[in-house]
């Protein structure tokens, strides 16, 4: 027997792990519609240059690139936000502002395999764009946290939340260019803090008030209060980061009032390098990843020449929110199940149609092909999860009639057809 694996650091998924899979998807669809978002979907290989204008030929690494048969150089997208941004570029600049879409998709990662990371995974997101304010950052941590509420997952998660447009100020004073920005960033964000301090170090000995401030916020020994924050901007006469303080402040006034658990981590920053504003991860004490992650990312479309269009969205992990999910998490099953037995190939025509009346009903129902005797079709059904069988033979075909059965009581009547769905609910 051939045996083939699939690829490193992707996986099959059938039955139960298909189903929970297209569960989550499912919520999230339902969540994300509510509140007014629109589904873009978009291709899963991109030109390599979308995502490396931004990120640089760094990400190379952790890309699968290759070039067609016409020496294009394309890449399996490793995220979607890109992608939007396209789409957005090319077929939705003349919209009202703000344009708000979901996307649900595979994305593509050369990484090393490990709990919680995987070389294919899927992402399901929204995005916002067209709006600078802050109600629109709340809006989208709203639905983050509605989504969650759904799974049923509202009080074992909390928000790790920051705004990393503090780090963009202090960098751009002290004229600090966007690929070391980036660096810096990506340093900070591996929990290499020191060898972030190093490069930031010289930089920052002409600039005594923002030197304090950075180590204020990077001080894990005795992490700064927010509102001590916004007195010493204050007090330094640094308007631009008391602004992005107090966008902190609102947003973690609202998250309160909406009892989200979360932790400001002034810290904190995120691996992605378009993120302007606000940012924040969902965590779940009992993992050792975030689950979903998002924030402002104002710059972006101009950056791919676009004229200037703020917005902010999420991701969230769907292998890594199933992950979340405790171990004997159930999916909603359906209340009927129904097999429709036919004992007699002259009837089979008739069975069909029972089946289908069934189907149109709502209800699942299947045919049932097993070649066994009546009295073992019965406890092997019942053994599948099936509620109900349905009996047909020439008799019942021939006076428009089934036998239909409840496969736990073991009660049994014959109905007429049209009378079925009436009695077979429970």
């Amino acid at each position: 027997m051939i045996d083939y694996e699939p690829v490193r650091g992707m996986e099959d998924y059938f039955d139960e792990k298909a189903d929970i899979i297209r569960y989550v998807e499912k919520v999230f669809r339902e969540t994300v519609e509510k509140s007014g978002y629109s589904e873009a979907i978009t291709p899963i290989v991109e030109d390599f240059e979308l995502f490396s204008i931004k990120g640089g030929e760094e990400l190379r690494k952790t890309m699968y690139v290759f070039k067609d048969k016409a020496n294009r150089e394309l890449a399996l997208r490793p995220e979607i936000t890109p992608s939007i941004v396209r789409l957005y570029l090319k077929s939705l600049q003349h919209f009202p502002k703000p344009v708000r879409l979901f996307y649900i998709g595979r994305v593509y990662r050369y990484d090393e395999p490990q709990l919680g990371r995987y070389r294919e995974f899927r992402q399901a997101g929204v995005e916002l764009l067209g709006s600078d304010s802050i109600l629109a950052d709340i809006e989208i941590i709203h639905i983050l946290e509605n989504f969650y509420n759904n799974l049923g997952l509202k009080d074992k998660i909390s928000i790790k939340l920051n705004n990393i447009g503090v780090y963009r100020h202090i960098f751009n004073v002290i004229s600090l260019n966007e690929n070391d920005q980036e660096h810096v960033l990506h340093l900070m964000d591996k929990g290499n803090l020191d060898e972030a301090e190093a490069i930031l170090r010289p930089r920052l000995e002409g600039q005594p008030k923002l030197k304090e401030l950075f180590f204020l916020l990077t001080n894990r020994s005795s992490p700064p209060k927010l509102e001590e924050l916004i007195e010493f901007t204050d007090k330094n006469n640094i308007a631009q980061i008391k602004d992005e303080f107090l966008k902190l402040q609102l947003l973690t006034q609202v998250i309160n009032s909406l009892n989200i658990r979360y932790e400001l981590n002034f810290s904190f920053v995120r691996g992605l390098a378009y993120y302007t504003g606000p940012i924040f991860e969902v965590i779940k004490s009992d993992l050792p990843f975030s689950i979903a992650g998002g924030g402002r990312y104002d710059t972006l479309i101009e950056i791919y020449g676009g004229q200037r269009t703020p917005a902010v969205g999420f991701a969230i992990g769907i292998e890594r929110t199933i992950h979340a999910l405790s171990k004997d998490y159930h999916l909603p099953k359906p209340n009927v199940k129904v097999v429709v037995v036919m004992l007699d190939n002259s009837v089979v025509d008739f069975g069909i149609k029972v089946s289908s009346l069934l189907r149109q009903e709502g209800l699942v129902s299947v045919l049932g092909v097993k070649d066994l005797s009546l009295s073992k079709l019965v406890p092997y059904y019942a053994e599948q999860g099936f509620t109900h069988m349905v009996i047909i033979g020439k008799r019942e075909k021939e006076e428009g009639k089934v036998t239909i059965r409840n496969l736990s009581t073991r009660d049994q009547k014959s109905l007429k057809i049209d009378e079925l769905t009436k009695n077979i609910i429970i």
